[in-house]
């Protein structure tokens, strides 16, 4: 180190310690809410504490001050001033990123940012700490200077709060997966979702016993999070009291409103439970009753499900896995929930209400992404772009013509849908007789599918069924949420995937 390197940080130490020096004693104790407990949990004995473990959503995040080397008296004062003003998991997000900043820079700017003379700090955030930190420290860093003002600590006081709010901030397009639109699921992968919901509905209709506990809990969960684009820890929190089930069958979820900026705001908003999948959630309530359906023993007995957020974010991804062949996680699905809103024309403040937004301008990024009537005719004819970088069959797998000829009549695949005969596209695990869906319609997007190696056949089928599209559009003067319109837009995305799909197997071997 040169001496004028060993000087500043002596500098920096000298005005550290003077800073520490004019601090108040911390409080002997400091209390926050945990909301997934309904507790008020007590820290106590920070002054002499290295680290801080606050429990949260069912598991315990520690915040370490060692890190933090002679601030560390400073950055417990800031944490507190964090639990009185903010959500402890803000409170846990904002420390985690101080600390990855200090990790990733070093100590000394930290120090500079807390000691230095205001307009000092300024210079140092524009010409340095901007630059070195990425979005999340950022955020972390303008927190700590705003409760530096309000605590008025070292050269910083409340009429400094308007320099720091004009402080810039790095550049980061927050919503950047969703104007590229690769968290969206396609069209197969929803229908997925939705044909295994349907089967879990299928078999607890026929018997009870079909269907088991762990199974039907993770359907509930999925339908919650598919259906109302709920998050993991929105889901955590639904109480037994919150299901309301009426005497017509009907099933009504209250969800808490979360990530709102005013507490208030945080009220239960209700929803309700698409009326074929009612069933699950009667038979969850009645088996929760008699079973603990693999809950956690540490979560709170009046949750309904008695799971983490991260237990609940774990099951959509494994089943979302399991049923679609790729990763997709609860933020995909909220993401591809808001949409299919956005897509079939709903009304801006209805889409916000639905996502329960904490600014009406977030549903923007939807309606801008939203493709216009002429791409939503090309999805529909299968003929669009944007999915031809997906290239999968998302089905259990391929037949050729000798084996279809095996199967049994009722396993070999035929109709005539809207007058056009298709046969000879492939088998059916179940059988034709057993299907309670329109087949040949429903069989591309049906996970017992199995279809011909033969690539012909299939361009034929989609041949075929384009102008019946383009008929049911003009009848129906191009309403999107005709289900006619639906299912055949549906159908022949997952036809065009099947044949792209057999083409990229033909070009690999």
């Amino acid at each position: 180190m040169s001496i004028a390197a060993r000087n500043i940080d002596q500098d920096l130490e000298t005005a550290i310690a003077a800073v520490v020096r004019s601090l108040p004693p911390l409080p002997p104790l400091v209390r926050y809410h945990d909301d997934f407990a309904d507790e008020v949990r007590t820290l106590r004995d920070l002054s002499e504490a290295t680290s801080l473990d606050i429990t949260l959503d069912g598991a315990r995040q520690k915040i370490d001050f060692s890190v933090f080397g002679t601030a560390s008296q400073v950055i417990k004062h800031i944490v507190v001033d964090w639990l009185a003003r903010h959500d402890p998991h803000s409170t846990v997000f904002y420390a985690r990123n101080l600390a990855g900043y200090v990790r990733d820079n070093g100590l000394e700017s930290l120090k500079t940012l807390i000691s230095a003379p205001i307009f000092s700090a300024r210079s140092h955030w524009n010409e340095y700490a901007r630059a070195k930190s990425i979005p999340g420290q950022a955020a972390a860093l303008r927190a700590m200077l705003h409760s530096l003002c309000g605590l008025s600590i070292g050269h910083w006081n409340p009429s400094s709060a308007p320099l720091v709010r004009a402080l810039k901030s790095p550049k980061v397009d927050l919503h950047r997966v969703v104007r590229t639109g690769e968290c969206f699921l396609p069209l197969d992968h929803q229908a997925a979702i939705i044909d295994y919901i349907d089967e879990i509905c299928g078999l607890l209709s026929r018997s009870r016993a079909a269907v088991d506990s762990v199974e039907l809990r993770d359907a509930c969960i999925l339908v919650i999070a598919y259906q109302y684009a709920f998050r993991p820890g929105q889901i955590a929190r639904i109480e037994v009291a919150d299901v309301r089930v009426f005497s017509t069958g009907a099933v009504h979820v209250a969800v808490i409103a979360a990530k709102q900026r005013d507490k208030k705001q945080r009220v239960r908003v209700t929803r309700r439970i698409k009326r074929e999948w009612a069933p699950l959630f009667i038979e969850l309530l009645q088996r929760r009753e008699r079973e603990d359906l693999g809950a956690n023993p540490d979560a709170p007995e009046r949750l309904l499900l008695r799971l983490t957020p991260g237990e609940i974010s774990d099951i959509l991804t494994g089943l979302c896995e399991a049923l679609t062949g790729e990763t997709w996680t609860p933020t995909d699905l909220r993401h591809t929930a808001a949409q299919r809103l956005a897509d079939a024309g709903v009304a801006h403040i209805a889409l916000s209400e639905f996502m329960v937004h904490a600014s009406y301008r977030t549903a923007n990024v939807y309606f801008e992404t939203s493709p216009t009537q002429a791409q939503r005719v090309n999805q529909a004819l299968a003929i669009s772009p944007i999915y031809a970088n997906v290239a999968k069959i998302a089905r259990t797998r391929t037949i050729d013509k000798e084996m279809l000829l095996q199967l049994p009549a009722d396993k070999q695949i035929g109709g005539v849908p809207h007058g056009i005969p298709i046969a000879g596209i492939g088998g059916c695990e179940v059988g034709q007789s057993l299907c309670s869906k329109n087949p040949v319609l429903s069989c591309y997007t049906c996970r017992r599918f199995m279809p011909l190696t033969d690539t012909a056949i299939h361009e034929r089928v989609l041949e075929d069924l384009r102008p019946i599209v383009v008929e049911f559009a003009a009848s129906s003067r191009n309403n999107e949420q005709s289900p006619a319109f639906v299912q055949l837009r549906t159908t022949l995305d997952g036809v065009r995937r099947v044949v792209e799909g057999l083409k990229a197997e033909g070009a690999d071997q």
